[in-house]
């Protein structure tokens, strides 16, 4: 798992609540690399090493992705 990168997982909010918490925390933590998620039902029987390597993966996936364009 990689170092330096940091997790947040939101359980329970709206859409509208986590685009605002995206944003709070994009724009008071600038110097780090946030990997956002949210739970699904699927998620919310995996284990947190599990969740954290495949949100890496897409995370890392969505990078290669926005690089490409």
């Amino acid at each position: 798992m990689g170092m330096g990168k940091s997790f947040v997982i939101l359980h329970g909010f709206e859409n509208s609540e986590i685009k605002k918490a995206i944003k709070i925390l994009k724009e008071n933590f600038p110097e780090k690399e946030l990997i956002f998620a949210t739970s699904t039902p699927a998620n919310l029987s995996w284990s947190l090493e599990d969740l954290l390597n495949e949100l890496e993966k897409e995370h890392e996936e969505m990078k290669k992705l926005k690089r490409n364009k």
